[in-house]
């Protein structure tokens, strides 16, 4: 009997999105994402940012979008929130208002910026503000 315990190693988020190519393709051109793959019938992608990963997954179901744009975000831990932002910030510029938020220090000690994909889930860049 081994003494050794499982150990669950990572987690990633499917998100469903309307166009999977699409979504990839702004993860990619305005985050900085590596397109890892897109299946062959566009339903399903993976993009790749250091070490984490967001897959998204085709649909057409209204439930499921209306669950993207209004339940689902994904809290990515950066080191050099303000730097990132710098970074990205000439193409966050180009999107619609009310997409973007400017890095700002939570009160729970987060430095965070937000930034909404196109069908809405709500992506938080952030790292511990106190430095440590």
């Amino acid at each position: 009997m081994s003494n050794n315990k499982p150990v669950i190693e990572d987690a990633v988020a499917i998100v469903p999105v309307r166009d999977v190519a699409a979504t990839v393709d702004f993860y990619a051109d305005v985050l900085g994402f590596e397109r890892r793959s897109i299946s062959e019938d566009k339903s399903f992608g993976i993009v790749v940012h250091g070490e984490a990963a967001v897959h998204f997954v085709q649909t057409d179901d209204a439930d499921a979008l209306k669950a993207t744009a209004n339940n689902i975000s994904i809290y990515l831990w950066v080191n050099g929130v303000d730097d990132l932002y710098a970074a990205y910030k000439p193409k966050l510029d180009t999107l619609e208002d009310g997409r973007v938020r400017a890095p700002f220090t939570q009160p729970y000690g987060m430095r965070e910026f937000h930034v909404k994909d196109p069908d809405g889930c709500l992506l938080f860049f952030g790292e511990d503000a106190s430095g440590t």
